[in-house]
């Protein structure tokens, strides 16, 4: 029996050093377990693409399906008593009266004199200004272009957020900055460019994205290491 296990080891041995291990003579380890599972590792891929596809937009479809904006009072903002419950992402609206210079023109928006700050970035411009009402407590975000300041007062709905997690905040803060206005981060901001009629236009791409990442997880369960042909 002695006799016969050294023969065996030896030829082992010199089948490991010609380099002419077949599938049944690997040792086991990551590369082999990898190498057996290719299949399940592809699939495994794509749902994870898609899972983080999903995770992009799940914040925007949840915004979508807010019908009724929580109703901000001018009494609350100046006193930091904002609703409870309130937080990022949710729908709000308040009624106030917006506080810009007079006489403005392209030329000095932007500028101390017009009090609206401007953030720009791959040719998207966010205009940032505050209300006569709320003074530095509340600051409104528009997209694209301005509103027609009548000095009345508007109505002012879409998304609550702060300063501090507008986007392209950095650029932002630079923007208010030469406008004169306040850059602390925790200014409540209501960014009107985003209400949840404009997210439920997107719903049918929401949807085939969810859909098709609910398609790659029962595959995977399904075919698991299966070739594809």
């Amino acid at each position: 029996m002695d006799k016969l296990t050294v023969v065996e080891t030896k030829e082992t041995r010199d089948e490991f050093m010609d380099g002419h291990f077949d599938e049944d003579h690997e040792m086991p380890g990551l590369g082999r377990w990898v190498k057996r599972n290719v299949w399940l590792l592809v699939r495994l891929f794509m749902v994870l693409v898609f899972t983080f596809g999903t995770t992009l937009i799940a914040d925007q479809f949840s915004y979508g399906l807010q019908e009724e904006a929580v109703e901000l009072s001018v009494e609350e903002v100046n006193n930091g008593e904002l609703p409870a419950g309130l937080a990022n992402g949710d729908y709000v609206r308040i009624t106030g009266t917006p506080d810009v210079g007079e006489n403005l023109t392209p030329e000095n928006v932007g500028g101390p004199e017009s009090e609206i700050g401007i953030s720009t970035r791959y040719s998207v411009a966010y205009f940032y200004f505050l209300l006569e009402d709320t003074g530095d407590n509340l600051m409104i975000q528009t997209a694209q272009g301005l509103p027609d300041f009548d000095g009345e007062e508007m109505v002012w709905e879409g998304k609550f957020s702060t300063l501090g997690t507008v986007i392209f905040f950095g650029t932002t803060s630079e923007g208010l900055e030469v406008a004169n206005l306040p850059t602390d981060q925790s200014i409540p901001v209501i960014e009107t460019g985003d209400t949840p009629a404009a997210y439920r236009d997107l719903f049918p791409a929401y949807s085939s994205v969810i859909v098709v990442w609910v398609v790659s997880i029962l595959w995977l369960m399904w075919k698991r290491n299966k070739p594809f042909v």
